[in-house]
């Protein structure tokens, strides 16, 4: 199975790797690294939150898995589709209805995060067509999440979502099925028009499956052709591999519940099928969530993606991560405390805890927080500068304590999500033979 861990090395070896890298390679180039420009604005409490969102945010909720499950919440209306309704069958509807209806708002909440990635992709490639330099790499991963947004998360938001919200109605207005009218638009409604969106989702996503596979294939072709035996190495086979098993998978789950959808107007023995399919898209989106989704800066025009640097920062990432798993004070044991204020924070960066620190310092800090609390405006833009200007004693060490609470709460987390970006962006550059000579 496909799983979105390092093996973990022994402690001692990776503090070796890190007295390498920490030191020598701190102030690696900021192409790759999350931007260290955010902008927050200050509510009437005193709180402050983040605004002009400039990431792209590719990690669905994992509620969206039970969309597929919710689809069926038409079971009963279909199954006791006769006049009188039993009591049961009337329970059983409200509840079905109820869940697909929640779902369905899920689906639209979740839709207008996907859309919003949508128009932050839509620019970046405009941005990038518009550069004089070679930007294939950035291009090609450009493609790769707009395609993801449009194809595996907004087009299930809105075929599901609007599917499991005309199911939810239809299976209401079965309850009340002794009036004619309202059975026949019941069964409309909770048959053949509610599953339609789905059905018709499941044939386009073959196509986009079938081209994530593909470019997952050439990914670890590349891969052996490119890279020495190593971390970067072992990482990217074992995510294109299982890009590959999500690719199959989605793409079964969807044709099959799709077409299988259309025949329960008429029969009951669908269902356990479906049910099956609901499960294993479950644990699609879980595997997606965990092990393949991540989140990115906008690639501007100072960014650009070199196979050399993404394969440092992913060795970093590693012995980081290797700390954090295997030293309970991985904060001494990466000898962070001797680290002046502006290589640490260039280490917070590299981690991708500079979001979660400055959230930290605006809302939890007390010393910090009063000095952004006296500035008069309602927008704050925070940066790696504006913190190196805060060289007071007191804001150095309330920097420095929530900077290792950051690490020691979220690090693992933030750390596993970058370097998921980092390997894809790494696969996008190989697929490209940027740098093509082999570098381990």
């Amino acid at each position: 199975m496909f799983e979105d861990q390092t093996p973990a090395s022994n402690i001692d070896s990776a503090l070796d790797l890190g007295k390498e890298v920490l030191p020598e390679n701190v102030h690696l180039q900021q192409h790759n690294r999350p931007s260290t420009n955010l902008t927050f604005t200050r509510n009437k409490n005193s709180r402050y939150t983040l605004c002009r969102r400039s990431r792209i945010r590719g990690i669905p909720p994992l509620g969206i898995g039970f969309l597929d499950i919710a689809n069926s919440g038409d079971f009963a209306a279909n199954v006791f589709n006769h006049v009188p309704v039993p009591i049961y069958a009337v329970v059983l509807m409200a509840i079905g209805a109820t869940v697909a209806l929640g779902m369905s708002f899920l689906a639209f909440s979740d839709l207008k995060t996907s859309l919003k990635n949508v128009k932050l992709l839509r620019k970046e490639r405009t941005l990038l067509k518009a550069m004089d330099s070679d930007r294939a790499a950035e291009l090609e991963l450009n493609h790769r999440d707009l395609g993801t947004e449009i194809f595996d998360r907004a087009g299930v938001d809105i075929a599901m979502g609007i599917g499991a919200f005309l199911i939810a109605i239809g299976t209401y207005m079965a309850i009340g099925g002794a009036n004619p009218k309202v059975f026949v638009a019941s069964n409309l409604l909770s048959g053949y028009i509610g599953n339609a969106l789905p059905a018709v989702y499941g044939l386009c996503n073959i196509g986009w499956s079938i081209n994530v596979w593909i470019r997952a294939h050439k990914q670890v072709s590349a891969v052996y052709i490119h890279l020495q035996d190593g971390v970067p190495k072992d990482l990217l086979l074992r995510r294109g591999r299982g890009v590959q098993e999500h690719a199959i998978l989605t793409a079964v789950v969807c044709l099959v519940s799709g077409a299988l959808s259309m025949v329960t107007p008429t029969h009951w023995w669908p269902y356990p099928v479906l049910l099956v399919c609901g499960l294993a898209f479950l644990y699609s989106t879980w595997m997606y969530k965990t092990q393949i989704g991540y989140e990115r800066p906008l690639l501007t025009h100072d960014v650009h993606l070199e196979t050399a640097t993404l394969i440092d920062e992913i060795c970093f990432l590693q012995l980081v991560e290797a700390a954090l798993r295997e030293d309970h004070n991985a904060w001494l044991a990466l000898e962070l405390a001797d680290l002046s204020m502006a290589d640490l924070l260039t280490f917070v960066m590299r981690c991708g805890l500079f979001e979660s620190l400055c959230c930290q310092l605006l809302n939890e800090s007390c010393v910090v927080k009063q000095h952004f609390d006296a500035v008069s405006t309602s927008t704050m833009v925070v940066s790696e500068q504006v913190l190196l200007e805060l060289n007071k004693l007191d804001q150095v060490t309330e920097i420095t304590d929530l900077a290792r609470l950051c690490l020691e709460q979220c690090g693992l987390e933030q750390i596993t999500i970058r370097r998921r970006y980092l390997l894809e962006a790494l696969g996008s550059c190989l697929l490209h033979h940027i740098e093509p000579d082999k570098d381990g």
